[in-house]
């Protein structure tokens, strides 16, 4: 029986994805060959960091496929709903009946972990080892595949397609951060000139909160608390919501302040031994909640792929699709954050 040895770069959630339904298939003695997978994860301490995640069927069903959906449908919350509001709060479109998951980025990888872990007992030996360590050159591992898991700052994606090896940097700047009970009312995104502010629940008595305006604030990482206070003054005059958040934001608190960074367009995601899956082939803006989702179905179906021998035929199903949906939130991030808004999306006037 062949043994195939993977080298997946980055342990976060497409990684871990990958590893785990790469091990299912190492269990299932079908006569596909087994695999020897090695996990590269340079920062495993930033496992118990990062912000609510949102998640759509398509992602759900791919986790059922590794046995985690479970665990993450008990650590979610489904807002139901929500609208798109101008800045004063008044909603324009209702998002009623919207079908996402709304779980902690901890919690997911938690339970993927788990997943992981249970794939391995039931594996066939080889298995999955985890190393703690960065790769500065993926070219140098010794492995058959190496995959690329390692996000917008990928080194494995120059060798996939070297015209795209570096991030692109957006003009948009993120505050996110948590809050206490939603009301039902106040629940989804707020756009104005130049500032877009979403709300939504993720508990009875939890709130997960992020706000987006242009901002030429450097260096990396940003200062939380000139970012707050830029945003403050943008949003001056908005909802009374949105003042109140923000007022009782502030640092030393789970606020987070980044910079927004993009993948460049990419015309493959394989290349002889190496692949690219997650924010590695597509990092997007977030405006359309696809970033998690992209990378958990990217790495089910690769697995898929490898499994079968044809990794190529995997990248011509998915490139359409996730590049699709990097173009459409650049797009949709442009109309929310444009500058100048007609009749009643026009800027409040302070204190309105």
């Amino acid at each position: 029986m062949v043994t195939r040895r993977i080298a997946i770069v980055g342990g976060g959630i497409g990684g871990l994805t990958l590893a785990a339904a790469l091990a299912q298939a190492s269990g299932r003695g079908d006569g596909a060959g087994r695999f020897e997978v090695v996990v590269h994860e340079a920062q495993p301490e930033r496992a118990s960091l990062g912000s609510p995640l949102g998640l759509w069927p398509d992602a759900l069903r791919a986790l059922e496929r590794i046995g985690a959906r479970g665990a993450v449908e008990a650590a979610g919350f489904r807002p139901g709903g929500g609208a798109l509001r101008d800045l004063p709060g008044r909603a324009r479109v209702s998002a009623g009946g919207v079908d996402l998951l709304m779980v902690p980025r901890p919690a997911l990888l938690a339970a993927l972990t788990s997943a992981l872990t249970y794939a391995v007992r039931d594996a066939m030996p080889g298995g999955v080892r985890m190393l703690h360590e960065e790769v500065l050159a993926p070219d140098r591992l010794d492995a058959d595949l190496v995959i690329g898991a390692d996000g917008v700052r990928s080194r494995v994606r120059g060798l996939v397609h070297p015209a795209a090896a570096q991030r692109r940097e957006t003009p948009y700047v993120a505050l996110r951060g948590s809050c206490g009970t939603v009301p039902e009312e106040a629940v989804g995104e707020y756009w104005g000139p130049g500032v877009l502010f979403g709300l939504v629940p993720v508990g009875q008595e939890r709130g997960y909160w992020f706000t987006s305006h242009r901002s030429d604030l450097r260096p990396e990482p940003l200062d939380v608390a000139a970012v707050l206070a830029q945003a403050r003054e943008r949003f001056r005059g908005a909802a009374p919501i949105i003042g109140q958040v923000l007022r009782d934001a502030g640092v030393g608190t789970a606020t987070t302040a980044t910079r927004i960074w993009v993948t460049p367009p990419m015309p493959r995601y394989v290349r002889g031994r190496y692949a690219v899956i997650g924010d590695a082939a597509h990092a997007m803006t977030p405006n359309l909640g696809r970033g998690a989702c992209a990378a958990i179905v990217d790495a089910v179906t690769l697995a898929d792929a490898i499994r079968a021998g044809r990794p190529r035929a995997w990248q011509m199903r998915r490139l359409p699709i996730t590049q699709t949906e990097r173009v459409a939130s650049s797009v949709l991030m442009r109309v929310a954050l444009r500058e100048r808004w007609g009749g009643a999306g026009q800027r409040p006037r302070a204190g309105g």
